[in-house]
Formats: structure tokens, C-alpha cells, sequence
């Protein structure tokens, strides 16, 4: 069955993580000995140390199976044991054929037998360091020891419920010096007419530039690959038996487990930057922007076409989200991979607010710790935003909530202004507004907080402000923040005058009413009061820092 969300029993479970470093499996698998169980429980520390729910941990297939038929079920029992030993849940990620578009991973078995395991070739003949899509034995081999690993979760995990997801190969493509695989068999699928399902899509106009690529080589109605799209037909025929190969190997995992399966992307820059050529600047075959289409066509049994973002542009990180947010189509968005970056920090909150992603990991766990074990400056927005979107969590599946507004300040940005439930609304990013006078206090608990509260961030490596607002009624709403207060009005009136208390902003601060004004967080979908505002804290519009919780306000 395709899944639309992670699920604890039954129930939506909204992941936030990281991701281990690629050899960090060995140790926490119980491979290695000396200083294996300290790096073991550096992973664990990293998670924590960020305030995340979930760790994702690889399970390389040579590790897993050393010897061909024979798998060391003890390596998989050891992952899930520490995991569990943790509080934590888990993501499997198979290392198989491909892991970042390469076979680093394939046992020594595969590797040393060149005829039984063929290579993808290039033209002239050179074999790469990639194993063919176009080769039974290859998916068969994988798909063998895939399923062995999914067996071994039905039967030690299935109640526990502490794996919520498999990865199914780790950036899949040809990251080599080719666009296809150039061998006999790779040669007669290019050569082939393109699948009925292929030549249907190219005819929509949904499918971006695989229909501009049909339109530019005349539009026939068959031919193969390159006499449908021309230039583009070769990277289409790889990202087909790509996708073939391992929604096969996730239809026969499913059949034994069946839990959320997704791949994930190492993307092509949204078809936007460099030379936008594969198999150079990125593995030649995958679900980047301009193939994704025809992965969602061919992958059934998948849940997700996963982007991996480490772009250091806000907007290109957007462009991403706009892409992969494929949940009309039933493809939910779910970032695997991404930067400690505070440009990640702010740009998560647009992912989960606007795009419902149903989870949101960082790459490369460990290194958010210094050499004593302290989380560094630079991965301290990350948990910051983890820490908000975790106490929001409940919100995000509520189907109470009307209306989320989601608020991100940009460089040189000082406020947002939005309208919600009939309301007007400031959201201040940098204290109140030159227009303010007066003392504008957090509470006694953020007093170091206020030092450059006014200070506008002037490069993407400082920490920005966002948040969530959840409307719930026409005049409650719930808060998640880090550097923002919140101004209120009503509508603007109709016969062109301006209301008194909106002249100043003080006075139209002190002039907004609440019924109730607190903090507090979600236990199974109660509200629960941590605090209680009123007087200083609450005369000067509604603010949060990320250590607030949920900040629960009803207007009059």
C-alpha cells in the first residue's frame, strides 16, 4: 500500500533527525572494536544534543551480506537495539546497488565478479565504478538481501514499531563519465521503443521538460529514446531503468514489511545552475526536477521522490520544496538530507508550514558537536527550529486548525505583514518598529534574549527569525517562534479613516485585548499551561522566543 505520512501505531509521527555519517553504521551495528562504542554513542548524542526524534542510520549491503546467501542478522539487530536503547525511532537506509550514484557499498562478492555483476560501460568502452540497471542479476542479487533485511524487520520490529521508514538505495544514477550505459544490454534498451507509459506522459503538459523535450523532436507519437527526445532520451533511459530496478526491489520489500519506502535525490540544482548536465554534476538517472515526472509515473510502490538539500540559497531551497511537494499527486515532500546551516533553520518552517512535509533530517549528525561534545554556534539554529517544530508537532496533523501562516524574515528584513481570520497583523522581526517607544521587555526568563533584538541579520550565516501561526477559531491561535512579536487589528474601515489607537504603536499594542495569553505544550492533543502571561509580558504584542513551547492566545 502507498503511505502518506510516518505512522506510530496507527497514528501520524511527524520526524525530526538526523542523519549518521556514511561509516557510522559499522559501530552502531556492533562492527569494529577500540573506540567503536565511542563513536557509537557520538551518533546518538548528536541526535539528542539537536532535539531530534529520529536517527537515520545506513544498512550497507556489505556489511549485511558478506558472503553471498549468508547475512549477518546480528549487524541489523544491533542498529534497531540501539536505537530502541535510545528513546529514539529509526530509518533504515539500504545501502545496495547505488549510494550517491556509485557501488562502494556491494560486497566484495559483487564486486570481484565483473561478468555475473556487469558494469555500466561507457562509449568507449571503459567500465565505471557503477553496476548496470539494465542487468537481471543485479536487481535480483539486490532485491535478495533487501528482502532478507525486511523480513528481519517484520519479525524483530513489526510490533515494536522502532524502523518507521526504509531509504531504498541512497541517491541512485551513473555518476560517471557517461549518460547511459553503453554496454549490450544498455544499448538494446536505448535502442528500444520507449514504454507506452513514457510516451503518454511525454504528451502532458505536466511533465515539464520531458513534454518540452517530445515537443522539440517533432512530437511523434513512438519511436526509442532518441527519436523521442533526442539529446534528453539518453538521461530518460537510464532514469527509467533506474526507477524500474528499484520500485521493483521496494515492490517485493513491501510484500514482506510493508512500511513507508522512499529514495532519495541528490538533485540537480532544480535544472538551474552550472552546466545541468548528468552523470558530471550529478548521478545521471535519478528524480531530479527534469526526470522526477517519470519516476512518479513508473514508482508505484514508493511513498516518496525525496530531494536531498544542501543549497545555501533560500530561494533555490523554495524552488526545491515547490518541486518535490507532490502530495495532490499522493507524493508527499520529506527532506532526508540537508546543511547544519541557519539558512536550513529558517527555510524548514516553509517545508513543514506550507508544504506539510512529513519530516525534516539533517546530514552528517555528528558533526554538530565540538571535540568536547557541545552543540557548536553554527548548528544552533538547526535546534532552535527543532525544538519549535517539535513542540507544533501535534498542530500539524490537527484538523481543527483552519488557517497556518508560516513567517520567515529575509536579510535586511525588519517586519511581515499578513492578513488571517479577518485580521490585520504585524509580525515584527526586529524588536517593535521605529514608531514604538517605550520599554518592550520579553520576560525575566530571556533577559538575554533583548541584547541586539533590534539588530537586523546581514548575512545568511546568522540566525534569522520565523515561525508558524495556527488559526484555530476566529480569534484563537497558537504560536511557534523564534525573534518575533505579534501586532494585531481588526479590519481596516471601510469609510477611510484611521482608528485612534492604530497612531501609535504602543498605544495599539496596550490596546489589544486577550481572554487568555500563555505557553504551555501538547500532551495527546491537550493543551497544557506552562505559563501564564499578563502585565509587561504581554503588553507589547505577542512574542516568542523558541524555548516558549506553544504560545496559546485567544483575542477579544
Amino acid at each position: 500500500m502507498r503511505h502518506s505520512c510516518f505512522t506510530v501505531s496507527g497514528k501520524p509521527f511527524f520526524s525530526l533527525g538526523g542523519q549518521v555519517h556514511n561509516s557510522s553504521s559499522y559501530p552502531i551495528g556492533g562492527i569494529g572494536e577500540g573506540k567503536a562504542g565511542e563513536d557509537a554513542e557520538r551518533s546518538f548524542q548528536s541526535v539528542r544534543a539537536i532535539g531530534g526524534n529520529t536517527i537515520a542510520v545506513p544498512v550497507c549491503w556489505d556489511a549485511f551480506e558478506p558472503e553471498e546467501g549468508v547475512y549477518n542478522t546480528g549487524y541489523v539487530h544491533a542498529i534497531i537495539d540501539a536505537v530502541r536503547s535510545h528513546g529514539l525511532h529509526g530509518i533504515l537506509l539500504w545501502f545496495g546497488t547505488w549510494k550517491n550514484g556509485q557501488m562502494e557499498y556491494t560486497p566484495a562478492w559483487v564486486k570481484k565478479d565483473r561478468e555475473r555483476f556487469p558494469r555500466v560501460r561507457c562509449k568507449d568502452g571503459t567500465e565505471t565504478t557503477v553496476l548496470s540497471p539494465h542487468s537481471r542479476n543485479n536487481l535480483e542479487k539486490d532485491a535478495e538481501a533487501f528482502c532478507e533485511l525486511m523480513k528481519i524487520l517484520k519479525d524483530y520490529d513489526e510490533k515494536r514499531e522502532t524502523i518507521i521508514a526504509v531509504q531504498v538505495e541512497n541517491e541512485p544514477g551513473i555518476f560517471a563519465a557517461t549518460r547511459r550505459d553503453f554496454s549490450e544490454q544498455g544499448t538494446a534498451a536505448f535502442s528500444r521503443e520507449v514504454p507506452e507509459d513514457i510516451r503518454l506522459l511525454a504528451q502532458s503538459q505536466d511533465a515539464g521538460s520531458i513534454h518540452e523535450s517530445w515537443l522539440k523532436n517533432g512530437g511523434v507519437s513512438t519511436g526509442s529514446w532518441k527519436e523521442m527526445f533526442g539529446a534528453f532520451g539518453a538521461e530518460l533511459c537510464t532514469a527509467w531503468a533506474i526507477a524500474s530496478y528499484i520500485d521493483e526491489i521496494a515492490a517485493r520489500g513491501k510484500a514482506v514489511r510493508d512500511i513507508f519506502m522512499y529514495t532519495n535525490v541528490w538533485m540537480d540544482r532544480n535544472s538551474m545552475h552550472g552546466w545541468n548536465l548528468a552523470g558530471l554534476e550529478y548521478p545521471c538517472g535519478g528524480a531530479v526536477s527534469k526526470c522526477l515526472p517519470l519516476w512518479q509515473c513508473v514508482c508505484g510502490h514508493l511513498d516518496a521522490l525525496c530531494p536531498d538539500i544542501y543549497e545555501m540559497n533560500p530561494d533555490t531551497v523554495r524552488k526545491a520544496y515547490d518541486i518535490y511537494d507532490g502530495k495532490e499527486k499522493g507524493w508527499p515532500l520529506y527532506v532526508p538530507e540537508s546543511g547544519l546551516t541557519s539558512v536550513n533553520a529558517a527555510c524548514m518552517f516553509s517545508a513543514v508550514g506550507e508544504h506539510k512535509a512529513v519530516g525534516y533530517h539533517v546530514f552528517g549528525i555528528e558533526s554538530c558537536l565540538d571535540e568536547s561534545g557541545e552543540l557548536k554556534p553554527s548548528a544552533v539554529p538547526i535546534m532552535h527550529s527543532f525544538a519549535m517544530l517539535k513542540a507544533a508537532s501535534e498542530l500539524l496533523y490537527d484538523g481543527r486548525v483552519r488557517q497556518t501562516a508560516v513567517f520567515c524574515q529575509s536579510l535586511g528584513q525588519d517586519s511581515q505583514y499578513m492578513e488571517i481570520a479577518g485580521r490585520r497583523c504585524r509580525v515584527s522581526f526586529a524588536g517593535v518598529g521605529t514608531d514604538y517607544a517605550g520599554w518592550v521587555p520579553l520576560d525575566y526568563h530571556h533577559n538575554r534574549d533583548l541584547e541586539g533584538l533590534n539588530r537586523l541579520p546581514a548575512s545568511l550565516a546568522e540566525e534569522t527569525a520565523r515561525g508558524m501561526l495556527f488559526c484555530m477559531a476566529e480569534n484563537e491561535f497558537y504560536l511557534v517562534g523564534h525573534k518575533v512579536r505579534l501586532f494585531f487589528t481588526g479590519a481596516e474601515p471601510e469609510d477611510g479613516s484611521i482608528p485612534v489607537n492604530w497612531l501609535n504603536g504602543q498605544h495599539l499594542a496596550h490596546n489589544m485585548e486577550f481572554l487568555c495569553l500563555e505557553e504551555g505544550h501538547f500532551e495527546e492533543g491537550r493543551f497544557v499551561v506552562d505559563r501564564v502571561r499578563s502585565g509587561d509580558e504581554a503588553r507589547h504584542g505577542i512574542w516568542a522566543q523558541y524555548d516558549c513551547g506553544v504560545v496559546h492566545f485567544i483575542l477579544n
